[in-house]
C-alpha cells in the first residue's frame, strides 16, 4: 500500500486524503519520474499579495507578474474586476470575502483552501486588498501555511491606512502640524478587553482607524474622555480609490453624527488630526490614474477550465432563474431552502442544489444549520431592494442566452423521472471520453500487487491496455456499459466467486447511476474482493470541506434534472460508506476534467 500514495509521470502533482483518528488529513503527493519512496514532497506555493486600495495601476509589479503566473487566485470583496483581469483566463479564480459577523469560521475556510490549492502543486495568488501584513491577518495565515509545511512568500501592497487619506488629500505627516501617526483596528474599539492605548493615543499627531465604521461613536467618545480635542478635524474616507469613493469631513464631536447622515458604509478609513485641515489645498491635486484595457495572457485553458466553460450555459440559467423568483430579494436574510422554497412556491430539495450553484459561483454564502444569505456584491448587485441593483439588466442578458423552463420546472415539481433519449449516446460518450482522459492518470498510481482485475464502467478498454502494458499477465475482466449506461443488470454481470478480484476498479458510475443503487452496487461489488484487495474509484465525487468547484456542482445538478441521476456523492460520503463495508486506508485525491480517484483496501485480516 505504501506506493499507493505516489504518482508516476512528469508534470502532474495531486491531493490525496488519508483518514487519522477519525478525521482526515490532506497530503501532497509530488509528481515523481520513478519510483523511489524518498523522493521529497513538493507542494505548490503560495504568494500573499497586497493588492492596495484597489486601482490596478497601484498595484506592485512583483503583483501583477504573479497574477499572470497564478494557477488560483484567491481573492477578498475589496478587489476590482479590472485587478482580477489580469490573471490570465485559465487561472481558478475563487471568492473568499468575509460577511460580517462570520470572519473566524471564514478564516480557517481560506487557510484551508491555501493548503489544499497549494498541494495540489499550483501556483497560489492569495491577493488582499491593501497590505497583507497590516490588519489584513496575512500573518495568520502565513503562520497556518508555515505550520503546514507549505512554501510562502508574502508581496507588500499600498496600505490603505495611508493610501485612503492621500485620496482624499490628506498628507498624514506635514513639518509644521505632524509628526507621529498611529495606525489603529477600529473594530477592537468596542471588544471587551480591547487593548487600545487610548490615552497615549489622544497625544499621537495623527491617527488613522481602519475598519471604524461601525464603532465610530465609541471611537471619538473614549479619544474625548483620554483628553483630545474635540474641535480636532477629523475625516471618514470611504472606497478610496473606487468609483464610489466619499469623503465625510468634521470634527471628532460631531464626525459620527455626519457618517451616520451621510450613509458612510465599510470599507471606510477615519483619519484625525490637524493634517485634515489642510485638505481643501490638497484635495484640488490631479490624478493621471487610468483605466485601460490589459493585454490579456492567451494559454491553452487545462481541462477543469474547459469543463468550466462548457458548463457556462447551465450557470447563466441559475443565475436568470434566481433573478427571476428574486431568490436574491429573499435572502437579504439568511433563510433555509424549506422556508425560502414555502414563500417561493418551490421543492425544498431542488431549490437547496441551486442554492449550492449559487455558493460555487460566490453569490451566495452557507451558514451553519443550513441556512443561506447573499454575500455582499450580491446584497449590493442582485437583490430587488438595493438602489444599485441590476437585476433587470442581468436577467434581460440571461435571457437572450435562452430560457430555463426545465430548470424551472425541476424547482418547483421536485425530481422527475427522465431520460432523454435523443441525449443517450452523447451522454455514454461523454462518460467515456472522461474515463479514457483520466485513466492513464489512476494507472499510473496503482500498485496491484498481483491477483486478476475487475474494471467495471467506462474506458474499460484503455484501462485494460494500461495494465496489461505495465503488468505483463495479469488477468483482466471488464464489465463495460450496455446500451441503456449502468443499470442492475451490470452488477447482476459481477459474476464469480466471493474474493475473486485483488483489484475492482469502478470508472463512472456516477454520471449514469440512477438514484439510490450507488450504495447497493457497492456491497455487491465488495464481496468480489479478496481481504487485502483495494477498491478504485474514478468520479465526479464533490470535494469536502472546502467551496467545490463551480463545474462539479453545475455537473451534478445537470444530471439530476435531465438524466433524474443518483444524488450527491461526496468524497466524504463515500468514505464513510466504504468503511461501513469494512475498507480502511482510504485515500482521495482530485484528477482531471473535475474528477476523483479514491482508493480504498480490505484488511487482509477480514
Amino acid at each position: 500500500m505504501e506506493n499507493l500514495e505516489r504518482v508516476e509521470g512528469a508534470g502532474c502533482s495531486v491531493l490525496h486524503k488519508r483518514v487519522e483518528a477519525g478525521g482526515i488529513t490532506l497530503e501532497s503527493t509530488p509528481a515523481v519520474q520513478d519510483r523511489h519512496e524518498d523522493q521529497p514532497v513538493r507542494p505548490g506555493k503560495v504568494y500573499i499579495v497586497g493588492a492596495g486600495p484597489g486601482h490596478p495601476e497601484l498595484l506592485t509589479l512583483k503583483a501583477a507578474e504573479l497574477l499572470r503566473r497564478a494557477d488560483v487566485v484567491i481573492y477578498d470583496r475589496l478587489i476590482q474586476e479590472e485587478v482580477l483581469a489580469l490573471a490570465k483566463p485559465s487561472a481558478e479564480r475563487i471568492y473568499m470575502g468575509k460577511p460580517l459577523g462570520r470572519h473566524e469560521s471564514r478564516q480557517q475556510e481560506i487557510n484551508e483552501l491555501l493548503v489544499r490549492k497549494a498541494r495540489e502543486g499550483k501556483v497560489v495568488v492569495r491577493l488582499k486588498g491593501g497590505d497583507p501584513y497590516v490588519f489584513g491577518r496575512g500573518g495568520e495565515e502565513a503562520e497556518y501555511l508555515a505550520d503546514h509545511g507549505i512554501p510562502f512568500e508574502v508581496v507588500p501592497g499600498v496600505t490603505s491606512a495611508f493610501a485612503a487619506p492621500l485620496s482624499a488629500g490628506i498628507a498624514v505627516t506635514h513639518r509644521d502640524v505632524a509628526s507621529s501617526v498611529a495606525v489603529v483596528t477600529g473594530h477592537e474599539a468596542s471588544r471587551e478587553g480591547e487593548r487600545i492605548p487610548w490615552g497615549a493615543l489622544a497625544q499621537i499627531d495623527t491617527l488613522i482607524f481602519l475598519m471604524s465604521v461601525t464603532n465610530i461613536d465609541t471611537i471619538v467618545r473614549k479619544l474625548i474622555e483620554h483628553g483630545l480635542d474635540p474641535a480636532t478635524p477629523a475625516a471618514m474616507v470611504q472606497m478610496a480609490f473606487w468609483p464610489e469613493e466619499k469623503v465625510v469631513v468634521g470634527t471628532v464631536s460631531d464626525i459620527a453624527e455626519k457618517v451616520q447622515q451621510s450613509g458612510v458604509r465599510p470599507p471606510a478609513t477615519l483619519v484625525i488630526g490637524k493634517v485634515v485641515g489642510m485638505r481643501e489645498k490638497l484635495v484640488l491635486a490631479e490624478r493621471e490614474l487610468r483605466r485601460q484595457p490589459q493585454e490579456r495572457f492567451v494559454a491553452a485553458p487545462p481541462p477543469d477550465q474547459l469543463m468550466r466553460l462548457a458548463t457556462g450555459g447551465l450557470a447563466a440559467q441559475v443565475l436568470g432563474l434566481a433573478l427571476e423568483l428574486d431568490v436574491f430579494g429573499w435572502l437579504d436574510e439568511a433563510r433555509g431552502p424549506e422556508e425560502l422554497a414555502e414563500r417561493l412556491g418551490a421543492c425544498a430539495e431542488p431549490l437547496r442544489e441551486v442554492l449550492e450553484v449559487l455558493v460555487a459561483l460566490g453569490l451566495v454564502e452557507k451558514l451553519e444549520g443550513g441556512r443561506y444569505r447573499n454575500l455582499e456584491l450580491a446584497s449590493h448587485y442582485l437583490s430587488s431592494h438595493s438602489e444599485s441593483t441590476l437585476r433587470e439588466a442581468l436577467l434581460y442578458q440571461a435571457q437572450l442566452g435562452g430560457d430555463w423552463a426545465r430548470l424551472r420546472d425541476y424547482v418547483q415539481r421536485g425530481e422527475v423521472e427522465t431520460t432523454l433519449a435523443d441525449q443517450r449516446v452523447e451522454h455514454h460518450r461523454a462518460n467515456e471520453v472522461l474515463a479514457r482522459c483520466a485513466a492513464p492518470w489512476v494507472v499510473n498510481q496503482l500498485e496491484l500487487g498481483g491477483g486478476p482485475v475487475l474494471v467495471v464502467g467506462y474506458g474499460g478498454e484503455v484501462y485494460e491496455r494500461l495494465i496489461e502494458e505495465r503488468w505483463p499477465g495479469t488477468k483482466i475482466r471488464r464489465i463495460d456499459p450496455t446500451g441503456n449506461g449502468i443499470d442492475w443488470k451490470t452488477w447482476e454481470r459481477v459474476t464469480g466467486a466471493e474474493g475473486a478480484y485483488q483489484t475492482v476498479v469502478l470508472s463512472g458510475l456516477l454520471g449514469c447511476m440512477p438514484k439510490g443503487q450507488m450504495g447497493r452496487f457497492l456491497r455487491t461489488v465488495s464481496r468480489r474482493l479478496r481481504n487485502g484487495g483495494q477498491l478504485v474509484f474514478h468520479d465526479a465525487f464533490m470535494a469536502t470541506g472546502v467551496l467545490p468547484p463551480p463545474e462539479a456542482v453545475l455537473g451534478f445538478l445537470a444530471r439530476r434534472i435531465w438524466r433524474g441521476g443518483c444524488g450527491v456523492w461526496t468524497a466524504e460520503r463515500l468514505r464513510n460508506e466504504l468503511e461501513q463495508l469494512g475498507f480502511r486506508d482510504i485515500e482521495a485525491r482530485p484528477l482531471t476534467a473535475g474528477t476523483v480517484m479514491v482508493v480504498a483496501r480490505r484488511p487482509a485480516d477480514t
